[in-house]
């Protein structure tokens, strides 16, 4: 009993121990400018590894035309007010690829909110797809990342880096004619520590091994 215990003890210490830390935003809420051809820094500090998390709410609406009037989006890039051409409608998005500098030559949708982490790359942090409202003819302003690890949005597992430079920036490749702001605002982590569904697997089961080995004993000394 004393050793089956101990197997349990050690994979609820695993299971407690499979998501990171939470990715602190500065004051809670960072602004991002839409004329900004930088983003928004802060410096995590710490090492930052694949399986800490975010979790955070985005509003505000950028607009990318017509000094910040027309081809307004949402944090996924799709639109929310039409632009100057045709078919830049409500509800429709367009690509673009990054020039390097400061946004990495990825492929992200014009007007969606971009996240740079030093050292490891870009990712688009709402995909551009019917989830977050492609096509829909009243696209939401304000989008949510429930808790996620960095990994599991985008990053995937890269080697942990030491005190990085963090970035936010609106996807563009010409800033001078924008205008608005995403509002980023700190979500609140879940209560007690999040357990990966591999973790929880290997909780569960050796919690039914605990549970059979107890009725087994149970059984046992009924018997005599």
């Amino acid at each position: 009993m004393r050793v089956l215990s101990r197997f349990v003890g050690l994979a609820l210490l695993a299971s407690a121990g499979a998501w990171g830390a939470a990715v602190p935003l500065p004051g809670g809420t960072v602004t991002v400018d839409s004329l900004s051809t930088t983003g928004t820094s802060f410096t995590y500090s710490g090492t930052l590894s694949p399986t800490d998390t975010i979790t955070f709410s985005v509003s505000g609406q950028p607009c990318l035309q017509n000094a910040g009037t027309l081809f307004c989006t949402n944090p996924a890039g799709v639109l929310r007010v039409n632009g100057n051409t045709g078919g830049q409608i409500v509800g429709s998005s367009f690509p673009f690829t990054g020039n390097g500098s400061p946004i990495p030559g990825n492929n992200y949708a014009y007007g969606s909110l971009i996240m740079i982490i030093q050292g490891v790359g870009a990712v688009q942090v709402f995909p551009t797809n019917s989830a977050n409202d492609l096509g829909s003819s009243n696209p939401p302003a304000t989008l949510t990342v429930p808790t996620t690890t960095l990994s599991a949005l985008g990053f995937g597992n890269f080697t942990p880096q030491s005190n990085p430079q963090i970035t936010f920036i609106l996807g563009d490749t010409g800033y001078t004619d924008n205008g608005g702001n995403f509002v980023i605002t700190q979500g609140a982590p879940p209560v007690g520590t999040p357990i990966s569904n591999s973790a929880l697997i290997g909780t569960a089961a050796a919690l039914c091994l605990l549970g059979i080995y107890q009725m087994t004993s149970r059984l046992s000394h009924q018997a005599r």
